[in-house]
C-alpha cells in the first residue's frame, strides 16, 4: 500500500468490521504494482462473497496490478477458490493461520482478530518500509514453500495424495515421524541400519517395544542390520515376531533406512557413529512418498535382503 505522504510514518488500528472494508477498499487503489496477501481458510468465503472487494480486486487487474493469495484450500473452501482464481495466483499451505496483506512492499496490514465464518474485527495497519519488507519476506518465503492450486484441488477432487520429499533437519522432527512411521505400519516395515551402533541406539530409544507391538498387529517386519552378540542374541528371542538378518556393513550404505507399507520412507544421513545419542549421531533425514523415492529405498532394502544372512 505505497503511502501518499513519504514523510511520515503511519501506524493505525482500525475496529469493526466496516470500517476495516472501508479502509482496505480506500487503500486498493494506491496499489502501483503488486498486492500479497495471506489468509487462513476462511478468508476465500469472506472475499469472493463481499461484492465490493471483489469489484476493488476487478479493478486492480484491470489497472494490471498482480495479486498473489496464499491460504489453506479445503473441500469447504475450495469452491470460493476457484472463483478467486479468476482475479489472482493462488497456493496453498495446510493449516496457515496468520492473515496479512502487502501492497508494493511498502505498506502492510496485520489482521489481529477473526472469527470463524466472520470478516476480521481488528487490524493493524503500518506504512514503516523496513516492516514492510520483513512481511514481504516472510509471504515470499511461504510462497515458496506454498503449492499451486491446480495441484491442491486435484488432491481434493481426484482424491490424489500429493508427493512430497522433505528435507528434516530438525532432530526432533526426525525421531517423530521416525516413530509415526513405526506405529502407523499396516501390512510391512523394512528397517536398514547400516552399522551395529545405529541399530543400538534406536534399541536405547525403546523402539523394539513398539515393533513388538506392531508385529502383534500383523505387520511384517523385517529388519538387516550388522551383528554383534547381543543383536544376535535379540534376534533369536524375536525370530516368531521379528525377521532379523546380517548384513555386512561395508556394503556402501551409510544411512539408516526405513520404508512403510510400500508408500513412505525415512533416510537418516549417520555423522559420527561413536556417538550414543540419536540427535548427536546422525544429520539430515530425508523423509518420501513419491513412488520413485519409495521404490528405490525398497529395491535397495530387497537386493541386500537376498544376499543377508539369517541370524537363526
Amino acid at each position: 500500500m505505497a503511502n501518499t505522504n513519504k514523510d511520515s510514518d503511519l501506524i493505525k488500528v482500525i475496529t469493526g468490521s466496516e470500517n476495516i472494508t472501508n479502509f482496505m477498499l480506500q487503500s486498493y487503489p494506491r496499489a502501483k504494482a503488486i498486492m500479497d496477501t495471506c489468509y487462513d481458510l476462511m478468508g476465500p468465503g469472506i472475499i469472493s462473497t463481499d461484492k465490493r472487494i471483489m469489484n476493488a480486486v476487478l479493478d486492480l487487474i484491470n489497472r494490471g496490478i498482480k495479486i498473489r493469495l496464499i491460504t489453506d484450500i479445503t473441500k469447504e473452501n475450495v469452491e470460493y477458490c476457484k472463483e478467486l482464481l479468476k482475479v489472482s495466483e493462488i497456493r496453498h499451505i495446510e493449516g496457515i493461520k496468520g492473515n496479512f496483506g502487502i501492497i508494493d512492499e511498502s505498506e502492510y496490514v496485520i489482521h489481529l482478530i477473526s472469527k470463524e465464518s466472520e470478516a476480521p474485527s481488528q487490524i493493524i495497519y503500518s506504512n514503516d518500509i523496513r516492516s514492510a519488507e520483513a512481511q514481504q519476506f516472510l509471504f515470499n518465503t511461504l510462497w515458496k514453500s506454498a503449492i499451486p492450486i491446480e495441484e491442491r484441488i486435484k488432491e481434493i477432487e481426484q482424491g490424489k495424495t500429493r508427493e512430497f520429499i522433505e528435507t528434516l533437519r530438525d532432530y526432533e522432527e526426525i525421531e517423530k515421524i521416525y516413530l509415526e512411521m513405526v506405529m502407523t505400519s499396516t501390512k510391512e516395515l523394512l528397517l536398514l541400519f547400516p552399522t551395529v551402533n545405529a541399530f543400538h541406539r534406536i534399541e536405547r530409544r525403546e523402539l523394539i517395544s513398539s515393533l513388538k507391538k506392531i508385529a502383534n498387529r500383523g505387520v511384517q517386519i523385517k529388519i538387516l542390520t550388522p551383528m554383534d552378540k547381543e543383536i544376535k542374541k535379540l534376534a533369536n528371542t524375536m525370530f516368531d515376531l521379528i525377521e532379523i538378518n546380517s548384513v555386512a556393513s561395508q556394503q556402501g550404505i551409510n544411512s539408516t533406512i526405513i520404508v512403510s507399507d510400500n508408500k513412505s520412507s525415512l533416510v537418516i544421513e549417520l555423522k559420527d557413529d561413536s556417538k550414543n545419542i540419536f540427535r548427536e549421531a546422525n544429520g539430515l533425514g530425508i523423509y518420501s512418498n513419491s513412488v520413485s523415492s519409495v521404490w528405490t529405498h525398497t529395491t535397495i532394502f530387497e537386493n541386500l535382503w537376498v544376499h543377508s544372512a539369517s541370524t537363526i
